[in-house]
């Protein structure tokens, strides 16, 4: 800039910002980065869980038309096709789901590679199992808006250590006896997303639904 010189003439004289102006700028800016921050990933949680609740959504309904289309029998959890291959209980539920995608990982699970969801061990049966018992119809759960049939899982007896691509739900009052069973995960602010035999889904606490209930597997018997 051009500016008057005492005692006539001109100078030249630039304008910039000096050290403490830059400081006093980078700490407003470090404020507002600390209060925006936190908003945001709240933000990006609540849409997680959102997802996760749409895929709950769909699973619990692909197993209802299932059971439509099986004369009310309930899909295993697994089964053994005629070549003794197995077939595990997401695969067998791709026909009824529109669009598959990423439907069985929930968006959260920063552990599974193929499935986070689990379904009620005590309401589907394992026909991989010796001498597992006959499929369960659902029309015969009694209280099917009280019954769990699917949910987030994931998780070692300590609802911590991480037990990724898992199949069952196991009940509060059971044993992980194998490598398909896991405990609830409660990845979304401490809740899990649930799936009932009614077709409608819940996000709830453990203490809501797996533990010091009465009696022990109150959720997850017809």
């Amino acid at each position: 800039m051009i500016g008057l010189r005492r005692g006539g003439g001109y100078r030249n004289r630039s304008w910039g910002f000096t050290l403490i102006e830059l400081l006093v700028v980078m700490g407003i800016i470090a404020i507002l980065a600390a209060l925006l921050f936190p908003s945001l990933a709240a933000a990006k949680q609540k849409g997680q869980q959102t997802a996760c609740v749409d895929h709950v959504r769909q699973l619990t309904l692909a197993v209802i038309m299932y059971a439509d289309e099986h004369d009310d029998i309930l899909p295993p959890t697994a089964s053994n096709d005629p070549d003794g291959d197995e077939v595990d209980w997401p695969a067998m539920l791709d026909a009824y789901i529109g669009h598959v995608g990423d439907v069985h990982l929930c968006p959260t699970d920063r552990f599974s590679q193929t499935n986070s969801y689990g379904l009620n061990e005590l309401a589907f049966v394992d026909l991989t199992d010796p001498n597992p018992g006959p499929p369960a119809q659902l029309s015969l759960y009694r209280r099917p808006s009280e019954t769990i049939m699917q949910g987030d899982i994931g998780t070692e007896d300590d609802f911590v250590t991480p037990r990724p691509d898992t199949l069952k739900l196991t009940a509060p009052g059971s044993e992980l006896n194998d490598d398909e069973d896991a405990r609830p995960s409660i990845r979304h602010s401490g809740r899990c997303d649930l799936g009932f035999m009614d077709g409608h889904e819940e996000h709830r606490f453990l203490t809501e639904f797996y533990t010091n209930q009465i009696p022990t597997n109150k959720w997850f018997t017809p």
